[in-house]
């Protein structure tokens, strides 16, 4: 008993004392480590060592070689593509639908039939008044034959001298105040009269009085009537939004397909005020298609809006994009980049190319098969191109591509791409 009493006494003593040992070497520990410099703390230009490079494993990154060129600054809006031109066809007669003639998404040439109605009813309508303007114009033809000489030209004053100028007068007088209204109508009747009394509408009176003129008048009408019976396509384009089926009964007014001329299409943007100002009729613009895989197409400023909308502070741009297949489809979103200024012989970069560290922007800077850590100040951006104004020289290559875990003096092997990005981006200023 007293031999394991004295055991735990002993033990007891050396325990604690390693404990001890072990919390005050980690308090050293944890000192050291929080009196220990941040990296992010080093001086302006100077690159913290833990950013250095610690493996010699080799990074392969895409590179650049920094190149000077022209700056296109652009500006940046969305809209909906639409169709050059776009028509409701509707129908202005009543009637049976007798045959549809196209189908959604077939093309037509201008006058091809769409819509045929039953005409029946107005080709006998025509008929009959065809053959009452023969009676009536045979009647009015014995009639002139006999009465050849103007039996009333002894009878009739010739037109007064100056008849004309008669009128010209009076509409003078009248502006100026002097008769009214009712002395200026006496005067116009006084010289019809006396035009029609020398026999200068001597035939047309003539066919008016014996209802020649209103024959051929209905005759007209009877064939205009005929005609709306077949609905015919006023230009070259596409159907779409069919509203009618063969056997349907239609009225003045019903909706029947609608028509695009699609072999060019167009989209309306809003422009900021502060860029439509340098937009021009004309001008380049970039139109990409999100949903055709980012399909990227050249437009041509069409019209300009000379308003701004004061609510929105933005004003209507037109563009003109090709379609001569007819591939792309009327209301697909696109964007538009439309130039707005431009800028000759800048130093540019990808913006890819940019990181941000400390609150500064770098670019890897690539020599020697290493990637140095480089400050750079940027300029004018438009799209995927940044200018440069320090930092970098011409010819200098840079990493935009897998750099972006990189360390200072990280080994790399660079991969040069000779492309250089073209795309614009909203609100580029110098």
């Amino acid at each position: 008993m007293n031999t394991h009493q004295e055991i735990r006494s002993t033990s007891g003593p050396r325990w604690s004392i390693a404990v001890l040992a072990v919390a005050l070497l980690l308090s050293v520990l944890l000192g050291w480590l929080l009196r220990r410099p941040a990296a992010t703390a080093e001086p302006s230009g100077e690159r913290p060592a833990a950013d250095r490079a610690t493996s010699d494993a080799v990074a392969r990154v895409d590179a650049f070689r920094v190149r000077r060129a022209g700056l296109s600054l652009r500006a940046e809006a969305t809209g909906y593509l639409e169709p050059w031109k776009k028509v409701e066809v509707r129908s202005e007669a009543s009637g049976r639908v007798v045959a549809r003639q196209v189908e959604e998404g077939g093309r037509v040439g201008a006058g091809d039939l769409l819509v045929r109605l039953d005409d029946r009813d107005r080709v006998l309508e025509l008929a009959e008044a065809r053959a009452e303007w023969l009676r009536i114009q045979a009647g009015w033809a014995l009639d002139f034959g006999r009465n050849d000489e103007p039996r009333a030209a002894a009878a009739s004053s010739p037109l007064p001298a100056g008849g004309e100028e008669e009128l010209r007068r009076a509409e003078r007088l009248l502006r100026e105040g002097v008769i009214s209204r009712q002395e200026l109508d006496e005067t116009r009747r006084r010289l019809e009269a006396a035009r029609i009394l020398s026999g200068e509408q001597r035939g047309e009176i003539r066919a008016a009085s014996t209802g020649l003129a209103q024959a051929e008048q209905k005759v007209e009408r009877a064939r205009l009537a005929l005609e709306r019976t077949r609905i015919l396509a006023p230009f070259a384009g596409r159907i779409a939004d069919l509203a009618v089926e063969s056997g349907q009964h239609v009225t003045p007014g019903d909706p029947l397909l609608t028509l695009m001329q699609d072999d060019r299409l167009k989209v309306d943007v809003g422009v900021l005020e502060a860029d439509i100002v340098r937009v021009r009729e004309g001008g380049p613009a970039r139109v990409r298609i999100p949903s055709a895989d980012g399909l990227e197409l050249q437009g041509t400023v069409y019209t300009v809006n000379p308003k701004v909308e004061p609510g929105t502070g933005t004003g209507r741009v037109t563009v003109a994009i090709p379609n001569p297949r007819g591939l792309l489809l009327a209301g697909l979103f696109a964007t538009v980049e439309l130039e707005v200024g431009r800028l000759a012989d800048r130093l540019l970069v990808p913006a890819a190319a940019l990181l941000e560290r400390q609150g500064r922007t770098l670019v890897f800077r690539i020599e020697n098969g290493r990637a140095l850590w480089t400050w750079v100040k940027t300029g004018a951006r438009s799209g995927d191109l940044v200018e440069i104004v320090e930092g970098l020289s011409e010819g200098d290559v840079i990493a935009i591509g897998g750099h972006f875990a990189l360390a200072h003096e990280a080994p790399v092997e660079a991969v040069l791409t000779a492309a250089v990005p073209g795309a614009a981006a909203k609100g580029a200023r110098p």
